[in-house]
C-alpha cells in the first residue's frame, strides 16, 4: 500500500528535562494539526454559502416547473425541513458520540450505511462544483465582452480565472479559513438578489397577463413537472453534506450555538431564494430558463446593465462558493481512501496537514469538475439530476432513517405501548385463570360479555389496519436493526482509546443512582443536589465507619455533580412528534426521488 494514504500524525522534537538534570528530545504531536475554529457568524456565513451557491439562479426555474402557488409553498417547506434536519443530524451525532455524517450512518447501518452516505455526499458536492464552474463559464465571458457562442474564448476564460482564484482558496486546510470569503459572498448574494428584484420586468408581465391573481390561478400546480422543480429546490437548500464540517468548525459547538447558526442561515436563505424565485418567475413566466440571468440578455437599456451587475456579483460568489463543496469532496476522499482512525472519522485537519496530500487532492477535484464543465450547456438539468438523487437522500431520507435507527429502542417501546406486539396483532385472549375465577366469570351477564368482546374486536381491527396503513412493519424493522447495530458499534468503540469529539458530547444525568429517601437541597420540587447525612468525626460511635461513610458520601456527591448535564446540551428523550417527523422525512424524500427521476427521464 502507498505510504501516501497511510495514517500519520505530524510530530515535532521537544526538549524535556529529566529529574537527574539531563535533557533529551522526545516526539510530540505538532500543534499545527489543531483545527482552526470560527464564530457563530462565520459558521452562519459558511452555511449560507453552502446552501445558496448556484441554486439561487435556478429557483425561478423550479417555481416554473412546480407552479407559482405550489412552488412558493415548497420553497418554504424545504427551508423548514432543512433547518430541522440540520439540528436532528448534529444532535443525533452528539447522542451517539460520532463526529461525521458517515460514521453516524455506520453506527446503525454498518459499512453499507457508511458508503451510502459517502457516495451521496460526493455526488452532491461534485454536482455543486460542476454547477459553479458552469455558472462562471456562462457569466464571466459576457462581462468581459466576449460574444455569445465563442466557445473557445469562454473555455479559456474559465480555465484561467478559476486557476487564478479558486485554486488558491481551495488549497486551505480548514473550513473556518473560508469564513471571511463566505461573508463577502453572502453580501454579494444579497445585492445580486436585490438587483434581480428591482430590475426584473415584473410589472410589464403582470399587465400583459391580467395581474397577479390571474397568473396565480393559471399556475397553481404543474402536476407533470412538479418533482423536477422539487429536485432543483432540494439542491438549492441541501447543505447536509457540509453540515458536520461546518458544525465541527464552530467554536464551542453546543446545541444552542449550532441552532443559532442554522436558524439564521435558513431564515436568510429563505428570504433571498423566495425573493429571487418569485421575481424571476413573474418576470418571464414560461420562458424562465435554468439560469434566470440568461433571460435578461434579450432585454436592452438599463436592464441589461443591471443584469451585467447581477452577473458580476453572481460570478464573484461562485468563486467563493466552489471551495466549500471542494472541501466536502476532499473530506469524502479522505474517509474513503486514507487509512487510520483519524481519516475514517473525518479528521481532515490531521490528514491534510501534509501539504502534498492537500495539493494533490484539491487538484484532482478541480480538474475532474473542470473538464465536464467545459462541455455542459444547461445548468438546469444538472441541478435537477443531482438534487433529485443525492439531495433527497441527504436532506430527507438520511436524517429520518438515522433518527429511527439511533433511537430504535425508544421507538419500539412506544410502539409496544400502542400496538402491543410488533406484528400488528393484539393479544385479546383472556389470561389463564384458576377454577374459582372461572366460576366468577360465568356469573357475568350475557349482554356485558357481548359488549366487552365487541369493543375488543373493534380495537383489534383498528390497530391491525393502522399498523399496516402507517407502514409500521417497515419502521419497526429499521428500529430493530438500528438497535442491534448501535449496540455492536458501541461495543467496538469501547475497545478503542478515548478521543475528543469535535462536535462535543451531550450530558446524560444519572440521578437514578441517588436513593429516593435521601432529601434534596434546593427547591421544593426536587432541588439540585442530594443532601447526604454528614457523620461526626473524632471519638464517636462508629469511628472508622463514620469516616468511611463521609468519604463515600463525598464521592457520591461528586459523581452526581459530574453527571449533572450542562443546560446547553441536555440529551432530551425522543417523543412521538420526533418520530413522526423522522418518518415524514423518509416518505417525503423517497417520493421526491422516485417521482423526480421519473419526470426527468420522461421529460422531452
Amino acid at each position: 500500500a502507498s505510504p501516501f494514504f497511510a495514517p500519520s500524525t505530524p510530530r515535532k522534537l521537544v526538549k524535556v528535562s529529566t529529574p537527574g538534570g539531563t535533557s533529551r528530545l522526545i516526539k510530540k504531536e505538532s500543534s499545527q494539526t489543531k483545527e482552526n475554529k470560527s464564530t457563530v457568524a462565520g459558521a452562519t456565513s459558511n452555511l449560507v454559502n453552502a446552501i445558496i451557491g448556484a441554486g439561487i439562479v435556478g429557483i425561478p426555474y423550479a417555481i416554473k416547473e412546480c407552479g407559482l402557488v405550489a412552488g412558493i409553498i415548497l420553497v418554504v417547506l424545504c427551508a423548514i425541513l432543512t433547518e430541522k434536519s440540520l439540528r436532528v443530524l448534529v444532535d443525533t451525532a452528539k447522542h451517539v458520540d460520532v463526529p461525521s455524517y458517515e460514521t453516524l450512518f455506520e453506527s446503525t447501518y454498518g459499512s453499507a450505511g457508511f458508503y451510502f452516505i459517502s457516495v451521496n455526499m460526493l455526488i452532491m458536492a461534485y454536482g455543486g462544483c460542476l454547477s459553479y464552474l458552469t455558472i462562471i463559464k456562462d457569466t464571466l465571458p459576457i462581462l468581459l465582452g466576449v460574444e455569445r457562442g465563442d466557445v473557445g474564448m469562454e473555455r479559456a476564460i474559465l480555465v484561467v480565472s478559476t486557476m487564478a482564484i479558486i485554486l488558491p482558496i481551495s488549497m486551505q486546510r480548514d473550513m473556518a479559513d473560508l469564513a471571511k470569503t463566505s461573508k463577502i459572498s453572502v453580501i454579494f448574494q444579497c445585492f445580486m438578489v436585490l438587483v434581480v428584484v428591482i430590475f426584473s420586468p415584473v410589472s410589464e408581465t403582470l399587465e400583459e397577463n391580467g395581474g397577479l391573481l390571474a397568473i396565480a390561478s393559471e399556475s397553481v400546480i404543474e402536476t407533470s413537472t412538479i418533482f423536477i422543480g422539487l429536485g432543483v429546490l432540494s439542491f438549492a437548500f441541501v447543505c447536509q453534506h457540509s453540515a458536520f464540517i461546518v458544525a465541527g468548525s464552530l467554536e464551542k459547538p453546543t446545541k444552542e450555538r449550532w441552532g443559532m447558526a442554522t436558524s439564521r442561515a435558513l431564515s436568510l436563505c429563505l428570504v433571498l431564494e423566495a425573493a429571487c424565485g418569485i421575481a424571476g418567475y413573474l418576470a418571464f413566466l414560461e420562458k424562465t430558463q435554468g439560469d434566470v440571468l440568461n433571460n435578461f440578455l434579450v432585454l436592452g437599456g438599463s436592464i441589461t446593465k443591471a443584469a451585467n451587475l447581477a452577473r458580476g456579483l453572481l460570478c464573484t460568489t461562485m468563486f467563493f462558493v466552489y471551495p466549500v463543496d471542494s472541501f466536502v469532496c476532499r473530506h469524502v476522499l479522505v474517509v474513503l481512501f486514507f487509512r487510520g482512525r483519524r481519516a475514517h472519522e473525518g479528521d481532515d485537519a490531521s490528514v491534510l496537514n501534509r501539504r502534498d496530500r492537500r495539493i494533490a487532492m484539491t487538484l484532482i477535484i478541480y480538474f475532474s469538475s473542470l473538464i465536464p464543465a467545459l462541455f455542459v450547456e444547461s445548468v438546469g438539468s444538472v441541478l435537477a439530476l443531482t438534487g433529485t438523487i443525492a439531495g433527497s437522500s441527504l436532506s430527507y431520507i438520511g436524517p429520518g432513517m438515522i433518527y429511527l435507527a439511533v433511537y430504535g429502542d425508544e421507538f419500539l417501546k412506544k410502539v409496544e405501548e400502542v400496538w402491543g406486539k410488533f406484528d400488528g396483532s393484539t393479544d385479546t385472549a383472556p389470561a389463564e385463570t384458576d377454577v374459582e375465577s372461572s366460576r366468577l366469570l360465568t356469573t357475568r351477564q350475557p349482554n356485558e360479555t357481548t359488549t366487552t368482546e365487541s369493543t375488543a374486536t373493534e380495537q383489534s381491527f383498528f390497530k391491525s389496519v393502522s399498523w399496516y396503513l402507517l407502514l409500521m412493519p417497515i419502521w419497526c424493522e429499521v428500529a430493530k436493526m438500528g438497535k442491534t447495530k448501535l449496540k455492536e458499534f458501541k461495543e467496538k468503540e469501547a475497545l478503542k482509546s478515548p478521543h475528543i469529539n469535535r462536535l462535543g458530547k451531550v450530558a446524560r444525568p444519572s440521578l437514578q443512582m441517588v436513593p429516593a429517601n435521601i432529601p434534596r437541597v434546593g427547591s421544593a420540587d426536587g432541588g439540585q443536589m442530594p443532601k447526604f447525612p454528614t457523620p461526626k468525626y473524632g471519638a464517636t460511635a462508629g469511628g472508622n465507619k463514620a469516616i468511611g461513610a463521609a468519604i463515600l458520601a463525598q464521592q457520591r456527591s461528586a459523581s452526581v455533580r459530574a453527571a449533572s448535564p450542562a443546560p446547553a446540551d441536555l440529551d432530551e428523550p425522543p417523543t412521538w412528534y420526533d418520530f413522526c417527523v423522522a418518518i415524514f422525512f423518509v416518505v417525503f424524500g423517497t417520493i421526491a426521488m422516485c417521482a423526480g427521476m421519473f419526470s426527468i427521464l420522461t421529460a422531452k
